[in-house]
């Protein structure tokens, strides 16, 4: 249910034909409910049926005749003063045609060389790019062979200590199997003795 306040707010609306159908049903179920909004509406009816019948006067033909002619006499003085002022400075654009297309062409110009240096430019950033990802490939490549020939390098110097290795243990095996050296079945001071030494 809505307040007293609301439903006479929305009463002034609905004699203004600005109310909707809802706030009919509701301003009719608050007013069964209540006296003083009620007599809030008959006041409202009575203030518009005076309004109508009011009748609104008319100017009196002398006054109106009056009232034409003030405005006539004050359309002729602003066309004197007008004159009396003398001709009226033309717009830029109109007093210098010549000048504005000459500026017209030349911002035309201006567009159409700056699109043409970013164009270039686009392409010269987009080559520049390219140089780029060759140049990283191409330093990919290279420490990939760097590491491949450090990798051989490394495996070549094992090989070749492996080699001098052998050939170590062959000069070793070549000296202790010898036909004049003969092992003793035990061993004296850190030395193996020949059998002439017994």
């Amino acid at each position: 249910m809505i307040s007293c306040d609301e439903c006479q707010r929305k009463l002034v609306a609905l004699f203004d034909n600005e109310a909707g159908k809802d706030d009919e049903k509701l301003i009719d179920a608050h007013l069964k409910d209540c006296c003083e909004c009620r007599v809030f509406r008959q006041d409202m009816v009575r203030l518009r049926q005076r309004f109508v019948s009011i009748t609104m006067p008319g100017l009196p033909a002398s006054v109106r005749d009056e009232i034409m002619q003030l405005a006539h006499t004050d359309s002729r003085r602003g066309e004197d003063r007008r004159r009396d002022e003398g001709p009226q400075r033309r717009p830029l654009l109109l007093r210098f045609p010549r000048l504005v297309w000459g500026a017209g062409l030349a911002a035309l110009f201006l567009i159409a060389a700056s699109w043409v240096v970013s164009y270039n430019l686009a392409r010269k950033v987009e080559a520049l790019k390219q140089e780029l990802e060759t140049s990283r490939r191409e330093i990919a490549l290279a420490k990939e062979k760097e590491h491949l020939e450090q990798a051989q390098e490394r495996q070549q110097k094992a090989i070749s200590a492996l080699y001098f290795r052998m050939q170590e243990l062959e000069t070793r095996f070549d000296r202790y199997s010898s036909p004049r050296t003969t092992f003793l079945p035990g061993r004296q001071n850190g030395r193996f003795h020949r059998p002439d030494d017994m």
